[in-house]
C-alpha cells in the first residue's frame, strides 16, 4: 500500500471535481499537503487510479476559485478520496501558501506548512 510523503494539513476549502468518469461534483477539501488532498463527498465513490482535475475554492462563501490541479485518486472511504496530485503550477502554490498561512493559527504550524511548500 502506497502511503503519503508529505503531512497533511486541515483546511477550509472546497473543490470542484471533475472527472471524466464521473463528470462535475463538488466537495470539501478536509486536508492538503504539498503533493495532494483529501476530498469530503459522503454521495460519491471514486475508484483509484481516475485522473481528476480540482477547481480549488476559497475566502468568502467559498466561491473564489483558488486554483486548479491535476491528479490522480490514490485511496477511496465511505466519506470520500485522497488525490496525489500530478501537476501544479507555481501561482497555484503561491495561492496555497497564502491561503495556509491564513487559516494556520499558531505561528509553529503557519511555519510549517508554508515550509512544506
Amino acid at each position: 500500500m502506497e502511503r503519503r510523503k508529505q503531512s497533511r494539513h486541515p483546511v477550509h476549502l472546497y473543490a470542484v471535481v471533475s472527472c471524466p468518469r464521473f463528470g462535475l461534483f463538488r466537495g470539501a477539501v478536509e486536508n492538503l499537503s504539498v503533493d495532494g488532498v483529501y476530498v469530503r463527498t459522503p454521495n460519491v465513490n471514486m475508484c483509484i487510479d481516475v485522473p481528476v482535475t480540482l477547481t480549488l475554492q476559497g475566502g468568502e462563501g467559498a466561491q473564489q476559485t483558488c486554483c486548479e490541479v491535476s491528479g490522480v485518486v490514490v485511496h477511496q472511504d465511505a466519506e470520500g478520496f485522497g488525490v496525489r496530485f500530478a501537476k501544479v503550477d507555481e501561482s497555484c502554490i503561491r495561492r496555497l501558501r497564502e491561503l495556509l498561512a491564513e487559516e494556520a493559527t499558531p505561528v509553529e504550524d503557519r511555519e510549517g506548512l508554508l515550509a512544506a511548500f
